[in-house]
């Protein structure tokens, strides 16, 4: 005949392996898990917003979106790219801006007519509607070597390198990639 253990103390052993049990599941799930969030938030991909309307249309003010941050690791920003950048001194912010590329090192660029010209040829701007277009002229300029020109989406509503100057490469912390808030416009940001 087998002695059992008394009822309570087998419960207590079952509660207190649960509990080890618990803290072990913590320790082998939650800690890689926030460590893996670290390394992803500081080298590869970082949430961001805009707090301002300077990208209308194409980010809304209070859009959430993920800066991708290996995106100039092999090759430098190209027109068009939409780019998070620490700001000149110039432009009076320690915060850092959302603007797109419009002018690369090297460039002449111009704004006639709210018409954006690089190089005397008029940009293709698909995404700037009629009462966007830039209402100040601006230029001629040439663009220094290992800076980019900046302009908000939204024109008359930006502050951008028509204002404050160009923005050295080396500024840029990463390109908008893709937007995950609101819901209704989940997708890649161009």
């Amino acid at each position: 005949m087998s002695k059992q253990k008394p009822k309570s103390k087998q419960k207590d052993q079952n509660e207190s392996y649960s509990m080890k049990k618990f803290f072990r599941d913590v320790i082998e799930v939650v800690v890689p898990a926030v460590i893996l969030f670290l390394i992803i938030n500081q080298f590869f991909l970082e949430s961001r917003y805009v707090p301002s309307p300077s990208m209308v249309p194409t980010i809304q003010v209070q859009d959430r979106f993920l800066s991708n941050k290996t995106a100039y690791w092999s090759s430098g920003p190209k027109r068009y790219d939409i780019i998070i950048f620490k700001p000149p001194a110039s432009a009076g912010s320690k915060d850092d801006f959302v603007k797109r590329v419009i002018g690369l090192s090297g460039e002449t660029i111009q704004i006639q007519n709210g018409v954006v010209y690089i190089n005397n040829q008029p940009l293709d701007e698909p995404y700037i509607s009629p009462e966007r277009a830039p209402i100040a002229d601006f230029g001629p300029y040439i663009i220094p070597d290992g800076e980019v020109f900046v302009m908000g989406d939204n024109r008359n509503f930006s502050r951008d390198s028509r204002e404050w100057g160009t923005v050295p490469i080396k500024n840029i912390k990463g390109k908008a990639w893709w937007r995950f808030w609101p819901l209704d416009n989940i997708g890649i940001i161009k």
